[in-house]
């Protein structure tokens, strides 16, 4: 209904399309073939039907890609900010002494609490802030669906420290603030690794081109140099954009909390996916395959179908890898 209004107000031309479960599922078992990758990033999904319904029409489309993270645009740079700078006030003592009674009672064991959604994820993220409280691990924590330790109990042969974006050079660089290093991380990892290929692959599935203006090289360099004030200040993101945007939308329409590209991947989890969950998922398919820890692998699946609607991301990671291995690794 937003982009509706939008046009409405800007007159131009608005197309909806309102499409189907069915639909939306019967792009699940093409992701591996578009991707080449083990790519789990659920919004691949309706991205996809977009670039469906733009090729259409036409065979150029523009993206706003790039907004987030050149003009300081997601709700995590609050969390960050604020959590991040309250919690490194605390007194070390305080802080190792609040980890140490986190570590001696599992989220598991504290009443009402440990019934409520992500719970158990948001205490482990809680433990590891007070225990290093830096910019990394704190963005690190609220960007990762899988601890390391998740990972390594997940893998069959244990290996040595895992390798992620965060270790890359460029990035282990003196930031003149805490914003800017965050706002680096996300535009050399979860840009380029996540949201360009998302849109990239889905767009070239139907023979689409993407275009991305906030990614041409002036625009890019003129941020950069742009005072953080105007970028982000007390909670406000993207303030030079929004204050541009309103010179020609009406503030009651534009301002209001952020959207992500979300599907009920839990839901379809546990009911039309529930077939794929379970062929690859297999205890013998498993044992075969002989990569993944069997034990720890269906602990996971009896878990998210016993209610642990959290587990679903992690499902929807190891389904999207086992489809990908079983078309081009098999």
């Amino acid at each position: 209904p937003y982009a509706k209004q939008i046009a409405g107000h800007l007159g131009t031309d608005h197309t909806e399309y309102y499409c189907t479960q069915k639909e939306a599922l019967e792009i699940v078992p093409k992701l591996p073939f578009f991707y080449d990758e083990p790519f789990a990033d659920s919004s691949a999904i309706p991205t996809t039907l977009v670039s469906q319904l733009a090729r259409e029409k036409v065979t150029v489309a523009l993206s706003a890609d790039a907004g987030d993270e050149i003009f300081a645009g997601y709700n995590r740079y609050d969390y960050i900010m604020k959590y991040g700078q309250a919690v490194r006030k605390l007194p070390g003592g305080v802080r190792k002494l609040a980890a140490a009674v986190m570590e001696q009672v599992p989220a598991k064991n504290i009443p009402v609490l440990s019934k409520k959604y992500l719970f158990h994820s948001r205490y482990e993220k809680m433990k590891s802030f007070l225990k290093n409280p830096s910019e990394k691990n704190i963005l690190v924590s609220l960007t990762s669906h899988m601890t390391d330790s998740d990972i390594q109990r997940l893998l069959k042969s244990k290996s040595g420290k895992l390798i992620s974006g965060f270790d890359n050079e460029e990035l282990q660089q003196p930031y003149f603030s805490t914003l800017a290093y965050i706002m680096a991380v996300d535009y050399q990892t979860y840009l380029l690794d996540d949201i360009l290929q998302k849109v990239d692959r889905a767009g070239m599935s139907v023979s689409l081109e993407g275009r991305e203006p906030f990614l041409d090289q002036r625009i890019i360099e003129w941020a950069a140099q742009l005072p953080m004030q105007f970028k982000y200040c007390n909670g406000q993101k993207k303030i030079i954009l929004k204050d541009i945007t309103h010179k020609y939308i009406p503030k009651e329409i534009m301002d209001r909390p952020k959207m992500g590209f979300g599907i009920p991947i839990d839901k379809w989890l546990l009911e039309d996916l529930k077939p794929f969950v379970d062929q690859f998922f297999d205890e013998a398919y498993i044992e075969k395959q002989n990569i993944f820890n069997n034990a720890e692998v269906q602990r996971l699946r009896n878990s998210f179908y016993n209610g642990k609607v959290e587990r679903a991301e992690k499902i929807w990671f190891i389904l999207m890898f086992q489809m990908w291995y079983q078309k081009w690794m098999s």
